[in-house]
């Protein structure tokens, strides 16, 4: 079958040789179209992190491996070796994407650590033989974004950022960044590693709808609302319900509509438009995005202030791509794969050096751009080399020891290098639940403890009292944690906030 896919499946339960776990995950999933190979990563009495590599190696010289199942722990329940399994087949098969398998209903924190290391995503080992299949199949797919690839410190800060918004389904997000850095990827990620990944994300570019029209996208519109209704209109709000709103270039958004979403935000209820009857509700995430400068918008006034407040809980950076040109290689390798030729073409080291010196106004999306013009001007050839560039990529390269190839970029080059990192990472968390708290408490008052851990931290099993001491335990104490928060007074002062 053309369209089947090798996937590797590291366990030391499933990946054992005939055993009970082996056979019936067999029979469950034999109706996958995936070509599934086992590995236990066992030696001697234990289990090693080369033969996992070695067992990748060998299958992927033999048929390409499209993606990795890679159980967390292994055997020791306080040792998680699959982070150093998944640490190294990132550093040496950066384009097999591994997908996370945990008996766990949600470790949160594992999947975290696991995200920032590269992974991308997370499925229960008691996931039905749908549900991993559309994993697997989502996996694939968003592996092939720049997203998740590479080790530099603007994409890791990218990669835990997503990480840590991931469960937050209750939190409002914008995404701001340069044109071409995958702002609709990294809202696909979220989603994807999210608890609504299950339902649908609907992408809604709003410079692409005229403002007549706007309405009645998001609403939706009954027959005989407007010239041309001949039929009733589903809005991108009701066929959001229970998933994942995207809206793209949100500043274009007019404030008359902006004004009407607010209210959906706050009460969840609309009406489509031409409809005077009941109200409408509609239960959805919200992503928003642009490119513009938000504080510029806000003086123009193109922003509605009250508007921006809540579509604004949570913002996030993607980087332009000269921040981390020194993954232009590992990107440039993975679009080759994409496009289907990386068995046919390949880079020339000064093509590379070429790429890292070039300033990529366009970022991601012109790099792409450009493979697909060089793979067409280099014809037979099966190396592209310079003179396959387009003229605009054809100046003297800058040398990588300059200020401009390689920016400085505050912070370690490695993940819990430096204490400040640490520290941040949990600030930054803090910050992020005590918004939670305020919109919670703001309608359900002094009951609002059980509602914040029923929806913002599922993963914590008790709603109560325990559950939340459980909760600032995985806070400080946990592998995100900083053991030195009690001697940080903005700490201490905003976990004493969190538990008043």
């Amino acid at each position: 079958m053309t369209d089947t896919k090798a996937v590797l499946i590291i366990d030391d339960q499933i990946g054992v040789m005939e055993s009970q776990h082996r056979r019936a995950f067999a029979r469950a999933h034999q109706n996958l179209p995936f070509e599934f190979h086992y590995c236990t990563a066992s030696e001697g009495d234990g289990y090693s992190v080369v033969v996992a590599l070695n067992a990748i190696e060998e299958l992927n010289s033999n048929d390409s491996l499209d993606l990795i199942l890679l159980d967390l722990r292994f055997g020791q329940a306080d040792r998680p070796l699959g982070v150093e399994i998944l640490r190294e087949s990132r550093r040496r098969f950066p384009l097999i994407p591994v997908l996370i398998l945990s008996s766990l209903v949600r470790d949160v924190a594992g999947l975290g650590i696991c995200l920032e290391e590269g992974a991308i995503g997370f499925v229960a080992k008691t996931a039905t033989p749908k549900i991993l299949g559309e994993s697997i199949m989502r996996g694939i797919e968003i592996a092939n974004s720049h997203v998740l690839l590479g080790n530099q410190p603007p994409v890791r800060e990218l990669r835990r950022q997503v990480a840590r918004l991931s469960p937050y389904d209750q939190i409002p997000v914008l995404i701001l960044g340069e044109r071409g850095t995958g702002k609709e990827l990294v809202a696909r990620h979220i989603h994807h590693n999210g608890p609504r990944s299950e339902k649908p994300l609907i992408a809604v570019n709003c410079a692409a709808i005229s403002s007549d029209l706007i309405e009645s996208e998001l609403f939706g519109a009954e027959k005989g609302s407007y010239t041309g209704a001949t039929h009733r209109r589903t809005g991108f709000i009701e066929r959001a319900d229970g998933g994942l709103l995207f809206l793209d270039e949100v500043g274009e958004l007019p404030c008359d509509s902006q004004a009407k979403l607010l209210r959906v935000l706050q009460g969840g209820k609309y009406r489509r438009v031409g409809d005077s009857g009941e109200e409408l509700t509609s239960d959805f995430q919200l992503i928003c995005a642009t490119n513009a400068n938000v504080e510029q918008l806000l003086r123009e006034g193109r922003i509605r202030e009250d508007f921006y407040d809540r579509i604004a809980a949570v913002i996030v950076r993607t980087p332009p791509l000269r921040d981390y040109r020194q993954d232009i290689g590992e990107i440039a390798a993975t679009f080759l794969r994409q496009l289907g030729v990386d068995d046919k073409k390949s880079l020339d080291l000064e093509v590379v050096r070429h790429l890292e010196g070039y300033d990529w106004p366009g970022n991601v999306r012109q790099l792409q751009r450009v493979l697909q013009e060089a793979i067409v001007r280099s014809e037979d050839d099966e190396t592209i080399r310079v003179e396959h560039l387009p003229d605009s990529l054809k100046l003297p390269k800058q040398p990588l020891s300059s200020a401009k190839a390689m920016p400085h970029l505050d912070g370690p080059s490695e993940i819990g290098e430096s204490h400040d990192w640490v520290r941040e990472r949990l600030r930054h968390e803090l910050e992020v639940i005590l918004t939670a708290k305020a919109r919670i408490q703001a309608y359900k008052g002094q009951q609002w403890k059980a509602e914040f851990m029923r929806s913002v931290y599922p993963h914590c099993k008790a709603a109560n009292a325990k559950g939340f001491a459980d909760l600032i335990r995985r806070l400080t104490q946990g592998p995100w944690g900083d053991p030195n928060w009690q001697q940080d007074p903005e700490l201490k002062g905003l976990i004493e906030q969190l538990d008043k």
